[in-house]
């Protein structure tokens, strides 16, 4: 019989593995959805930003949902209803309903992404923490690494409404599975009220900017600054709320603060690769789904390989070295992403997805880890909704940048040169417009190391609530 800690870990990892897999699929899936459907990249990205949006906007609700309920009830029924919201996907036919589809599961992975990784850090001792947190990275490698290369099987020989189907089996095992094994949680002491204002305020905020930043519009820019507004009003407000939905005690911590700064550089910059590399070996090299999801595992494998390692070395010699030498592999990647041409050069593809990967799965665990490690156990769940938050709103805005950024450089260029120099042209600055965000990001974690403590006792014991 396992120990229950290996339990927890095991079921925690088949909704990590069920939603890794889900959003793999799909970007290999995306240029197939946008020529069935008869839209543009911009309009098919929305398939990604919404499901994106909904989960950055709710993450911090059912964190704190999950320190007052239990996180172990609110991951369990994130099960079902992503399972459910993957159903309607599968049954959709205009963009419209996918969409709202994507926003319904959207709601069960944010259950699930909010409460997850406390539930992991709370079921293992200190020093196994790094450990069980690069098992969980190697299963968000797996998840990456087997969507790609069965997407484009699946897509190649079904319809697109597939991959959706894929996650019914797997989520309904994962809610009885839950139901039986996951723990009962030890409360908040304090059951404060939510805060309404800060959550509405924050979604309506995340929601401008994203509008904002999806299109080259003079609309576009005043929602973007009018959500820039709406994001300092928040801030505003919950200074002033006595249970705020955003705690400022814990960004006196050092390896809070840093830590999801340099997660949000880091996660704002893989969009590029995840989401517009399939465009590029469909529309310029054209490659079958099935090639150009084999060529996207290099990736997550990668990633599978090095995150457990990195998370077991964290817990040797600590973060701020791993996390430095991470944002300089991504920028290395992303560099030689940046000199891709019209021609197919599979060697410099696998080269560049490769830095990303080694960077990718050696940065993730050792931060979360540092993060976690430096908080109390009761906010825990609290926690782990920000770094998801924080992981997803860097997403998504990388990709509202990344695709705008794309479309308006592409257009400019396609003025004086041929439909593939074009294309080829406006990846390059992408590329390196990512490559410079991860130098930033080396920076950033050289300049903090000698501020973040050791995960042992960096918090400082805050009687207000949360």
């Amino acid at each position: 019989m396992l120990e229950v800690k290996w339990q927890v870990l095991i079921v925690i990892c088949i909704g990590i593995f069920m939603s890794t897999l889900d959003g793999s699929i799909l970007n290999i899936a995306n240029p197939t959805i946008a020529r069935n459907m008869s839209i543009s990249m911009q309009q098919v990205q929305w398939v990604v930003t919404a499901y994106m949006l909904v989960i950055t906007a709710t993450l911090l609700f059912f964190g704190k949902l999950g320190d007052q309920k239990g996180s172990s009830k609110i991951y369990t029924y994130g099960f079902l209803v992503f399972t459910i919201g993957s159903f309607f996907c599968s049954i959709a036919s205009t963009l419209q309903f996918l969409v709202s589809a994507r926003i319904f599961q959207a709601i069960g992975a944010s259950m699930m992404m909010a409460t997850g990784i406390g539930i992991v850090s709370n079921a293992f001792p200190a020093q196994e923490r790094g450990k069980a947190l690069g098992i969980t990275g190697s299963v968000v490698g797996i998840g990456n690494m087997t969507g790609p290369s069965l997407g484009g099987l699946l897509v190649a020989k079904f319809s697109w409404p597939v991959i959706f189907l894929l996650n019914i089996p797997i989520g309904l095992v994962g809610f009885i599975l839950a139901t039986r094994y996951l723990p009962v949680d030890s409360l908040a002491p304090e059951q404060a009220p939510f805060d309404l204002q800060g959550n509405l305020l924050f979604a309506l905020a995340a929601t401008l900017l994203l509008l904002g930043l999806s299109q080259d519009t003079s609309i576009n820019y005043n929602l973007f600054f009018l959500g820039f507004i709406f994001m300092l009003l928040f801030i505003l407000a919950e200074k002033r709320q006595p249970y705020p939905l955003l705690n400022f005690h814990l960004f006196y911590i050092k390896n809070f603060t840093y830590g999801n700064i340099m997660a949000f550089l880091s996660y704002a910059t893989q969009t590029a690769a995840i989401f517009l590399l399939p465009f590029y070996m469909d529309r310029v090299l054209h490659l079958s789904p099935a090639t150009s999801g084999l060529i996207m595992t290099i990736t997550p494998v990668t990633m599978a390989l090095t995150a457990p390692l990195a998370g077991n070395l964290s817990d040797k010699i600590g973060a701020p070295r791993l996390t430095s030498a991470a944002f300089l592999l991504m920028s290395c990647g992303h560099i030689i992403l940046s000199t891709l041409s019209t021609s197919y050069d599979l060697p410099r593809i696998a080269l560049g997805l490769l830095l990303l990967g080694i960077g990718l799965g050696g940065f993730g665990s050792p931060n979360n880890s540092s993060i976690l490690g430096s908080i109390p156990k009761e906010k825990a769940g609290y926690a782990g909704g920000f770094i998801a938050t924080v992981r997803n709103f860097g997403f998504a805005l990388g990709i509202a940048t990344s695709v705008t950024t794309f479309t308006l450089l592409f257009n400019h260029k396609l003025q004086g040169l041929p439909y593939m120099l074009a294309y080829s042209g406006a990846n390059t600055w992408v590329y390196r417009i990512n490559a410079a965000i991860c130098l930033l990001g080396l920076l950033l974690s050289v300049i903090s190391s000698q501020h973040r403590q050791p995960v042992q006792n960096s918090y400082k014991n805050f009687d207000q609530p949360v």
